[in-house]
């Protein structure tokens, strides 16, 4: 039964090391994608880890978002290697949510945005989803979000 118990949580400590490590390895590669990503032409920071690009911009006159803020906008989701992890453009369903209902790097980066913009987000785990990660997102990863703002009140 002692051997049992002892080769039972040798297992639970090696998968716990493994999910250590790759979590460890996700955050050093974001981390990494993010730093080359912040010197490229066009990508502006708001602040260490959190990046956008213009891709089209909407009126000047528009609504600028604000936290109490009900927005009504398509997002894409991708990982830094491309995968797509939720869009509401590949589902023609725009997302209605509270700006202050969203990640912490959405609410940042959408709050310097207008109605009619159009925005690709880099956003560091920290201010996403962490060392929890979701379903389809990985522990410590890195997300890209192109963002529409299609209408606010």
């Amino acid at each position: 039964m002692k051997k049992i118990l002892f080769t039972f949580c040798t297992l639970i400590l090696i998968s716990s090391c493994s999910e250590n490590s790759d979590t460890m390895k996700n955050l050093k590669d974001s981390e990494s994608f993010l730093s080359m990503n912040a010197v490229k032409e066009g990508v502006n920071q708001i602040e260490p880890g959190l990046q956008y690009q213009i891709i089209n911009s909407g009126s000047p006159d528009s609504l600028q978002l604000q936290s109490d803020n009900l927005v009504t906008a398509h997002f894409h989701g991708t990982l830094s290697d491309g995968s797509v992890f939720w869009s509401s453009v590949d589902s023609n369903e725009p997302l209605k949510t509270n700006l202050s209902q969203l990640i912490v790097g959405c609410q940042k980066a959408m709050s310097l945005m207008r109605v009619g913009d159009k925005w690709r987000v880099f956003i560091h785990p920290s201010l996403a989803y962490g060392e929890q990660g979701r379903p389809g997102i990985p522990a410590n990863s890195a997300l890209i979000f192109e963002i529409e703002i299609l209408d606010a009140a």
